[in-house]
């Protein structure tokens, strides 16, 4: 029998940024849920429904063709015994415009035996959408 390392949701959603920071797929693959199902603001070009594995990567490959971003989690917040928030911001730019955007982002995770099987992004759409169709206003 394998001795098992238990964690916490919020080691586990912290572990999820550390990868996604290092684009380290390894890391990410191995606190994630095969059945992942994830769901993203639906007005971003990006949004919608994901559902896996092949969901998560799906998920990275539409958000940066179109953006150059990085994440940067200002809190978490433990709600409930398996559910963390993460709170923050998302800057970059839109890969086609070199328009750079500033927005703000609630991520809600879910695990269960140490794995992340829901993940809930809900983004300030506004100033993404301007990056990539370039319609940010000029100063």
């Amino acid at each position: 029998m394998s001795e098992s390392v238990t964690s916490t949701p919020r080691q586990v959603a912290e572990s999820m940024y550390e990868a996604l920071l290092h684009s380290d797929r390894e890391a990410l693959a191995a606190i994630t849920s095969p059945e992942i199902r994830i769901h993203v603001t639906n007005d971003l070009a990006y949004g919608g429904e994901y559902t896996g594995l092949p969901g998560f990567a799906a998920l990275f490959k539409n958000t940066f063709d179109l953006i150059d971003s990085r994440i940067e989690i200002e809190r978490f917040f433990d709600a409930g015994a398996d559910t963390v928030v993460a709170v923050g911001r998302t800057r970059g730019t839109g890969r086609a415009t070199g328009t750079p955007f500033d927005s703000a982002i609630v991520h809600v995770l879910t695990v269960k035996d140490d794995l992340l099987v829901g993940f809930d992004a809900f983004v300030e759409d506004q100033p993404i959408t301007a990056a990539i169709s370039a319609t940010a206003a000029q100063n």
